[in-house]
């Protein structure tokens, strides 16, 4: 009997402990629910968290298992920075990007991040104009791939790995210092998609974007989605996957127009769930699509939101402007 109370106490005294040590953040948006498949992912009533601030242009999150922490990319204040629930906000690595002297561009930093199949974490480099590793102990930079065809790419936006090890990633001119007017420094004339592969060569699988940004593959892998930052054509295009890793001709998975006639949208950032769902950063949050392209909800905060990634604990981290958000999922 002693024994069965000691042990409730003891549980008790973690549990109080535990709810102290829970922060408090302030909160804000709503969840929409346009199809009851929304339902399944996230609660009509859950509430968006804002973790930190204090960023310019909040880019790229993306979870390190390995420590329980968020990365995240400012591309204009060249700074990685760390985030995790017990040491808050930090710099991860600055100079994230150009390391000078003096300065190359508005977005001289890095963008997407991910951590690859062997925990190395890879960066769009902007102002590197290149594809690079971090070894996340060290903060060791390598340079992954620069160049196709002997051409430096433009500024490197997004990126996605392939489970045989190959990366995808787009390469809009928003990094270059003159961004879609540069006429000094851009070396390649289209703003490609492209394939890299084991061996660090790239190769040039889609050249007719005007400006591709977010960028996912399909659970399956046998897709790949292009979002465009594209006011004209604002389109998330999907492609089929070849077995050589290059793709088939693409078409419009989703035409924010037609879905939002009333309303100026386009997607930056998008992601993939484990069920095929698609979650795309654009507006004022995230609106969330099934497999089959209808939309089936929105996560709104309010605030125009750039990217947005999947953590270990069960939250949607989002990048949103000069802040860092949250909500919890079922």
């Amino acid at each position: 009997m002693l024994k069965t109370s000691l042990k409730t106490i003891i549980l008790a005294f973690a549990f109080s402990s535990c709810a102290q040590a829970q922060k408090d953040y302030p909160t804000m948006g709503q969840v929409e629910i346009l199809d009851p498949a929304m339902e399944k992912i996230v609660d009509a009533d859950a509430k968006v968290e804002k973790l930190a601030d204090g960023m310019v242009w909040a880019e790229g999150p993306v979870w390190v298992g390995d420590g329980n922490y968020l990365l995240y990319s400012d591309t204009r204040q060249n700074i990685i920075y760390k985030w995790s629930e017990k040491d808050g906000l930090q710099h991860f690595i600055k100079p994230a990007g150009f390391e000078g002297p003096g300065v190359y561009s508005e977005e001289e930093g890095t963008n997407g991040l991910l951590i690859n199949k062997d925990g190395f974490l890879i960066a769009c480099d902007h102002g590197n104009r290149r594809i690079a590793k971090i070894v996340l102990k060290s903060k060791q930079k390598e340079t992954l791939v620069d160049n196709w065809e002997g051409k430096k790419f433009n500024s490197p936006n997004d990126i996605c790995q392939h489970p045989n090890g190959d990366y995808y990633f787009t390469d809009p001119p928003y990094g270059l210092p003159g961004r879609e007017k540069d006429t000094t420094t851009k070396e390649i004339a289209e703003n490609g998609v492209y394939q890299v592969n084991s061996q660090g060569v790239a190769s040039q699988v889609i050249s007719n974007l005007a400006r591709p940004n977010g960028i996912a593959l399909s659970v399956d892998a046998k897709k790949l989605y292009v979002a465009l930052s594209d006011g004209n054509n604002p389109y998330i295009m999907v492609y089929d996957v070849k077995e050589d890793g290059s793709v088939g001709e693409g078409s419009i998975f989703y035409d924010f127009k037609k879905q939002f006639p009333e309303e100026s949208l386009a997607a930056d950032g998008i992601k993939v769930d484990d069920n095929g769902n698609l979650y795309a950063a654009a507006g004022d949050g995230v609106i969330v699509m099934n497999s089959d392209g209808n939309t089936i909800g929105r996560i709104r905060s309010g605030v125009h939101t750039a990217n947005c990634a999947f953590g270990e604990d069960g939250y949607l981290y989002m990048t949103a402007s000069d802040q860092l958000l949250r909500i919890k999922l079922r």
